[in-house]
């Protein structure tokens, strides 16, 4: 306090408000005026250009203009509220005139001035209304009678406190008054913007819907200062579970696509600009509005413990001057709560929309960035070169780091607030404990000193938390994307183990974290109790002042005024540093290489052709490498391609051939722009999607057939193209077998579909296409020879061909050559011959290329007996069915349930819960008795201290307090800053422990249901990775087990003690003031009250936001996997807009979450300054003492905010289990067998070379309610036999080695190996003892040692030795480097080889096995034919004496098996040698032969046998 002023005196005078103040509210009529003459006249060019200057950053970031979509500009009129704004303003003014004549009757000169002011200023405003009626609100009209209004009612307070009362002028007082505010409340109702952004903008009245977007686009002043806009949902909510169709769409200003726009168009400009000062830019205004809120809540936030000084000051003197003061002070808090309510409502919603629009900005960055960048995933960083982006970095990127910037510009006013709080509060508290206060101000520099190496080492153990949670992720994610391979092998366990153990080392770096932040949590939540100790001891031993119940409780409030900014500046700042790391993070990801800009839709106009542009197709000059020379980089590229000099013939078919490695591949990604051009010119026109692609690997959207086709073409659905496209795509029949045709869907990676439908539907896209040049990576290896005659004959061929440029490559030289014109033969990287087809046969090279490298296509084995059902077979639709296969993600209803939070507590160890109720029982218990230590050390200084003690004997049964026998502080005051120093101790030991048992408790929870986790999907059957989207599994990894990591545990603990605080604040009034229970009751019904809605809606809508976030995120391993696809196409702006509308749907369930929430923050908040505003007056009329009034106005202030927290942290709270509820609903998925049966496990030997496979009988369903698909089969495969099986598609055969590995398990029969029933033993067991080898080959990223012995059980000379015998050491072209010395440590990834050269890498991987039984699918197709015979004799050589099953897709390999199994719908048809069933008149497998065109070769084989 400043010494001596009287306050007193202050307070009257305040009481009746000066002249000046009354004529203050007129100049903002001035100011009006002045601005409407210059905008009729025109601004001065300074005045405009500084105005234009000052206000750029107050400007907002997206106008009118920029919204892509109509506005509505022409609103409705509302001619009722102009006419009465204008008749209340003349009767104002009338009023004012009579005033103006009473006080020149009274000749009072003071009020003639004041009445004649405000009788001018009513006449302007009933002018301006008149002449021209407001469309919006007059906010100068509306502050000036807000104004007015204000000062009637201390006029009114004032005439209340004289005495007598001054009736006459009360009632004038109130009537004028209730005028302005009438006023004000007419010109509030009208709408706050004078158009709206959209022509479908919900209004009042509205039921909610999606069609519609948000209503805050259409509000008054009114319903936006309490956003009762948001209500209609409530109601909604309150009668049933809100649906995504009952929720707003975003306001056109939040539309990620019109925001993006905007960014883009900046980046344009200012090409050299970072992201983050863009995001500054572009969120300025509602920056500076977050900080000038902010700013009034740190200045005015000093009223409440002001006032408190002032109130128990006041009662220290029991006089009617000290009630009135006490009264006033009072009042003046309970305005000062009432302007945080409001202040809170607008700053939360401008740094909400702060924060939506920077995570969206960055959200959508990122996506456009992943359609520019350059293809990944064949990317191997060498020597210290950083690795390049993949998928669960990018998530991480997005659901991680993105958030953590968004959340900076969030809270990013308390960066600024903290500081000025923490003066503020100091030098108050030097004005109430003089110069004892800089003890705190030392404190305070040393803890600061303290924190800086802590800071320090936190950033460190960030950047190394998020690159360990990087690893996990990706880890995570190719366990997930090659779990079917896993399967097959048996290695699921070991990769889950890997993903445990890299799960292991982020734990430990959060450890490491958690450990810091404990220190720091304790050195910033313990500092304001140190400060006051310190403070205290000084003042009261030191300087032998005596510490007043007024002194003592004011210090404390500002000691607890002092922890907020304090604990929260430390916090900040770190987090503001980790903000810093995760936008290097973006910063790097958006700075990786780019295609060129011609290579991408993105940088040019793809609707519109250019003249400009080039209509040949081909290379000048042109050398290319995969990957651009870095200076960390130790070696020469492995794959060198060119110099190129090739033009393609326009309008026809042009063969690329070559040996397996050559680079045929890498031809067609250069002239895409997909490899990096180190010389010369690439010769490729793709404007208006001219470009169509097939690549060797056939890449499909998870979508129909039907979409997958057509793929978003810009051109009409042509129904005769499509048609006619799958008949030459030879996909009719297979179309007929599906329940729901073409509307059928394809799972992730098209993983229904063989790999011959995979390749034949994504060649009918490309010839669907109206692009002219169409370039094909061998898509009739995947095909059989009568499916390939039949392509060739009608796409290559036909007319869908006519007038296209096609590039094809193959290996099928003969029969594509009668319909080329050109062939260009590849040779390692470069061109050996090239030329049309008659000029090579002129030369005499044609047929020794023919002879070198076509390769004869697989026969048929499945027979097309009838032509008839072959590819001319119209399309059978069968109804039933849908043709989904991804179930819609479940999203739970009601409240949590308790098993959710039973199984939490259990994860967490049920003695962490217990332990952490009895420290909060225990740290609100010492809490109150400091209050109540302090009350009585400060009332002990007075002489009437002892009835303090009789007040609390009479209300506490006569206990007796330890405090009781200690002599007068004013004596002796040691022993009381003793028992405050062992209080504050016990308070301090407490906490570090609260503190230390939440980290572990959290880190134990989050270990063991991660865990769970990882462990119930490992273990579930296939069926269910088809029926669910990976990136909705990974949405669990990430979103979900980030929710359990961090936010869970404080909203838990945060439930627990708003609990806590609620009862023992609630029961400490009640003790000191039992008459203020009904009142405090009733405030409490009021809150729960509000509560019910707000749970049911904020529940509901959480529950949407978490399950869109997966689509929104799990379009991303789609992208990744086909962006050269996606830019051939020129389709990234579908995918950009596809995003757009998925981050959107996401964005408005979170948005108006938010607004809901922001609804009930403010009525919480309102309510809560009426609980201290009446417990104070009802302390004041008890007349209770000073030290207890302190107690109660504290703690209604803790009863206040506990009842706040408590609906809100218990509503997050269960917003936050919905994440251990998604997490739980994976535990609850189908489970395989054990993957160890300790009770029946198979010898070490087993199987053995002498022992056989039998099927007895055998019965496989996909599912109870479908038909089985094998018929009790049997058949028995003798030791070392080699049986190939032959079907038709459908007819079992992949049914049965799914069966063989125990995939799906048998519904009767069994299957034994060896002799022992493979139902009874473990399937790890079982899958490692058997080998497939398949076409769809999975690599992991390392080296080719770790990818052929992943589980590191072989020696390198054993990896080295099956190199060789597998023909990979010649065939790889590999440079030794430092890094990569041999072979075996070269890097790959999952696309880093070719197909061909993945084949090979995986049959070495399966011959190292050396299991006694092998299954072989398709495992040549991407070989040449020269290499493809060294396989098949090295297979036949290492397979010797084991059993090899080859699902046979060219006949010619399995001819000199020792039988055939001929399967034939779901039953065995034929069993025998090949020879026998060559000679069987009518066989299925003889009939099959006759049709293949090596018909002859076979049946001299029959005729040898019976010579024999």
């Amino acid at each position: 306090m400043t010494p001596g002023v009287d306050w007193n005196f202050a307070i009257s005078t305040s009481l009746s408000v000066s002249l000046a103040v009354r004529v203050t509210p007129a100049l903002l009529l001035g100011l009006h005026l002045l601005a409407t003459i210059f905008s009729a006249t025109g601004w001065p060019v300074p005045v405009k250009n500084a105005w234009r200057s000052i206000s750029r950053p107050f400007r907002n970031f997206l106008v009118l203009d920029d919204l892509l979509d109509p506005v509505d500009l022409e609103l409705p009129k509302n001619p009722i509220a102009h006419r009465a704004l204008s008749l209340l303003a003349c009767i104002e003014a009338i009023g004012w005139c009579g005033c103006v004549g009473y006080s020149i009757y009274v000749e009072s000169m003071g009020s003639i001035t004041i009445d004649a002011t405000y009788f001018i200023c009513w006449v302007y405003i009933a002018t301006a209304c008149i002449a021209k009626p407001p469309l919006t609100p007059p906010f100068i009209f509306i502050a000036f009678a807000l104004a007015l209004a204000l000062i009637a009612v201390f006029d009114s307070i004032s005439a209340l406190f004289e005495s007598p009362i001054a009736s006459g002028k009360l009632v004038f007082d109130i009537v004028f008054g209730l005028a302005h505010i009438t006023f004000a409340w007419v010109a509030g109702t009208l709408p706050l913007k004078p158009y709206r952004p959209g022509l479908h903008v919900a209004k009042d009245g509205d039921v909610p819907s999606s069609r519609l977007s948000c209503p805050e686009d259409d509000v008054n002043l009114w319903s936006w200062s309490s956003f009762s806009f948001v209500e209609p949902i409530m109601h909604v909510a309150s009668k049933r579970t809100l649906q995504d169709s009952d929720v707003w769409d975003l306001s056109p200003f939040f539309l990620h696509k019109n925001i993006f726009t905007k960014c883009l168009e900046y980046r344009a400009d200012h090409p050299d600009r970072s992201l983050l000062r863009f995001l500054l830019e572009s969120n300025s205004l509602d920056l500076i509005l977050d900080v000038t809120l902010e700013l009034w809540k740190a200045v005015v936030g000093f009223v409440p413990p002001f006032a408190l000084q002032e109130i128990l000051s006041a009662l220290s003197t029991d006089t009617p001057e000290a009630k009135r003061t006490a009264y006033f002070w009072a009042f003046m808090t309970f305005l000062a709560h009432l302007s945080f309510a409001q202040v809170d409502l607008f700053k939360a919603w401008h740094t909400r929309r702060c924060y939506e629009r920077t995570r969206g900005q960055m959200f959508c960055a990122l996506h456009y960035k992943a359609l520019r960048r350059e293809e990944i995933s064949g990317h191997v960083a060498k020597g210290e070169e950083s690795s390049k982006a993949e998928l669960g970095k990018i998530v991480n990127l997005m659901q991680g780091d993105s958030y953590s910037v968004a959340q900076r510009f969030w809270e990013f006013s308390g960066l600024i607030s903290s500081p000025v709080r923490i003066v503020i509060a100091l030098v108050f508290l030097y004005r109430v404990l003089g110069w004892s206060s800089l003890m705190g101000v030392a404190i305070v520099a040393i803890v600061a000193t303290l924190n800086y190496p802590l800071g320090k080492y936190n950033i460190s153990i960030t950047r190394s938390s998020w690159k360990a949670k990087d690893k996990r992720m990706n880890v995570v994610n190719e366990l997930l994307q090659n779990i079917r391979f896993l399967k097959f092998y048996g290695w699921e366990y070991e990769w889950s183990a890997k993903a445990d153990t890299a799960r292991e080392d982020e734990l430990r770096w959060r450890v490491k974290g958690n450990v810091v932040d404990t220190i720091m949590s304790f050195i910033w939540v313990w500092m304001p109790s140190a400060t006051a100790l310190t403070c205290f001891l000084c003042y009261t031993v030191v300087a032998g002042e005596r510490l007043t119940v007024s002194k003592a409780f004011t210090s404390i409030a500002l000691f607890s005024y002092l922890q907020e900014p304090m604990v929260a500046l430390p916090g900040q700042i770190f987090a503001m540093l980790h903000a810093y790391v995760s936008m290097q993070r973006i910063e790097a990801f958006l700075g990786e290489n780019e295609v060129p800009d011609w290579a991408t839709s993105l940088s040019r106009d793809v609707d519109r052709g250019d003249s400009s542009e080039t209509q040949e197709t081909g290379f000048v000059d042109a050398t290319f490498e995969w990957e651009v020379a870095s200076d960390d980089a130790d070696g020469p590229p492995r794959f060198h391609l060119g110099p190129l000099n090739l033009i393609f013939p326009s309008g026809k078919l042009t063969l690329v051939s070559g040996a397996t490695g050559s680079g045929k591949s890498a031809l067609l990604e250069a002239l895409l722009g997909e490899m990096h051009c180190t010389s010369g010119k690439v010769l490729i026109n793709k404007s208006n999607h001219q470009v169509a692609y097939c690549g060797q690997s056939p890449w499909l959207e998870h979508a129909t057939i039907k979409d997958n086709v057509t793929f978003g073409s810009t051109a009409p659905f042509n129904e005769e193209r499509y048609q006619a496209v799958l008949h030459a795509c030879a996909l009719e029949q297979d179309l007929s077998i599906l329940v729901a045709g073409d509307m059928t869907e394809i799972g992730e990676k098209g993983i229904t579909l063989s790999g011959g439908q995979r390749a034949r539907i994504a060649l009918a896209r490309a010839f669907y296409s109206r692009a002219k040049l169409i370039l094909l990576d061998d898509p009739l290896a995947a095909v059989d020879m009568h499916t390939a005659q039949h392509i060739v004959k009608n796409c290559f061929a036909g007319p869908l061909a006519a007038d296209r440029t096609i590039v094809l490559v193959t290996h099928h030289l003969a029969l594509c050559l009668p319909f080329a014109s050109y062939l260009v033969e590849l040779a390692k990287g470069h061109v050996e011959d090239q030329g049309t087809i008659q000029d090579l046969r002129a030369r005499g090279i044609l047929s020794s290329i023919i002879q070198e490298e076509d390769e004869p296509l697989p026969e048929t084995t499945g027979g097309t007996e009838d032509e008839s059902k072959g590819f001319g077979a119209p399309m059978a639709r069968q109804n039933g069915g849908n043709g989904a296969l991804v179930e819609v993600e479940q999203r739970a209803e009601g409240q949590v349930s308790l098993r959710t939070y039973l199984t939490y507590i259990r994860a967490a160890g049920i003695h962490c819960w217990i332990l952490t109720l009895a420290l909060q029982l225990l740290i609100r218990a010492i809490n109150v008795g400091n209050q109540f230590f302090l009350a009585r050390w400060g009332e002990a200084y007075e002489e009437d201290a002892p009835e303090f003690l009789k007040l609390l004997t009479l209300q506490f049964g006569g206990f007796k307090y330890p405090w009781s026998d200690l002599p007068s502080p004013n004596a002796n005051v040691k022993p009381w800053f003793l028992i405050y120093l062992y209080i504050s101790a016990a308070g301090a030991f407490t906490v570090i422990l609260y503190i230390i048992l939440g980290y572990y408790a959290s880190l134990q929870a989050s270990r063991t249901l991660f865990k769970t986790l990882l462990r119930r999907l490992t273990r579930a059957p296939l069926r269910f990775f088809d029926t669910t989207p990976i990136g909705r599994i990974l949405n669990r990894f990430t979103t979900d087990i980030n929710t359990i990591d961090g936010a869970l545990q404080g909203s838990a603990r945060g439930c627990m003690a708003g609990v806590l605080n609620f009862a023992v604040s609630f029961l400490t009034m009640l003790a000191i003031v039992p008459t203020f229970a009904p009142f405090a009751l009733v405030i409490a019904w009021l809150y729960l009250r509000l509560a019910p809605s707000y749970v049911r809606a904020a529940r509901d809508l959480r529950r949407l936001e978490s399950v869109s976030l997966s689509p929104a995120f799990a379009g991303f391993d789609e992208l990744l996997r086909g962006i050269t696809h996606i830019r051939a196409f020129a389709m990234e702006n579908r995918y950009q807009n596809n995003f757009y509308r998925k981050v959107d749907k996401f964005q408005s369930f979170d948005h108006v979450y938010w607004l809901v929430n922001f609804w009930l923050s403010w009525r919480y908040d309102c309510l809560g300054s009426v609980v201290v505003f009446t417990a104070t007056m009802f302390a004041l009329w008890q007349g209770v003492s000073n030290g207890l009034a302190a107690i109660v106005i504290v703690q209604a202030g803790i009863f206040a905010e506990a009842s706040r927290q408590l609906v809100r942290v218990s509503a997050q709270l269960e917003l936050d289990f919905n994440s251990v509820e998604r997490v739980i609903e994976y535990f609850d998925v189908p489970q395989e067998a054990p993957a160890i049966n300790p009770n029946y496990r198979p010898p070490a030997y087993w199987p053995s070379t002498s022992g056989d496979l039998r099927v007895d009988n055998l019965v496989i369903t996909y599912a109870p309610h479908l038909p089985p698909v094998l018929k009790g089969i049997s058949f028995t495969i003798n030791p070392g036999e080699k049986v190939g099986v032959v079907g038709r598609t459908g007819s079992g055969k992949s049914t049965l080695v799914l069966a063989l590995l125990r995939m799906l398990e048998p519904t009767s029969g069994s299957i034994y190996i060896d002799a022992i029933d493979i139902s009874k033993i473990g399937l790890e067991d079982l899958r490692t003892k058997l080998t497939i080898i398949s076409q769809d080959v999975s690599l992991f990223s390392g080296t080719i040692r770790s990818n052929l012995d992943p589980l590191e059980k072989y020696t390198d000379e054993e990896c080295r030795e099956v190199l060789k015998r597998c023909h990979l050491e010649s065939h790889f072209a590999f440079n030794p480097t430092p890094s990569e010395p041999t072979l075996l440590d070269m890097g790959v990834s999952q696309n880093s080889l070719s197909a061909g050269e993945k084949q090979l890498l995986a049959l070495a991987r399966a011959i190292l096995r050396g299991t006694n039984i092998i299954i072989m699918d398709e495992a040549t197709s991407q070989i040449d034919m020269e290499l493809d015979d060294k396989i098949q004799k090295t297979v036949r050589e290492e397979t010797a004496g084991a059993i090899v099953i080859t699902i046979a897709h060219r006949l010619k390999t399995v001819m000199d098996y020792d039988r055939i199994l001929v399967v034939d719908d779901g039953k065995i048809a034929e069993f025998d040698k090949p020879q026998s069933l060559l000679k069987k008149t009518g066989g299925v497998f003889r009939e099959i032969c006759r049709k293949s065109s090596d018909w002859a070769s076979f049946s001299a084989l029959e005729r040898s046998d019976d010579s024999e």
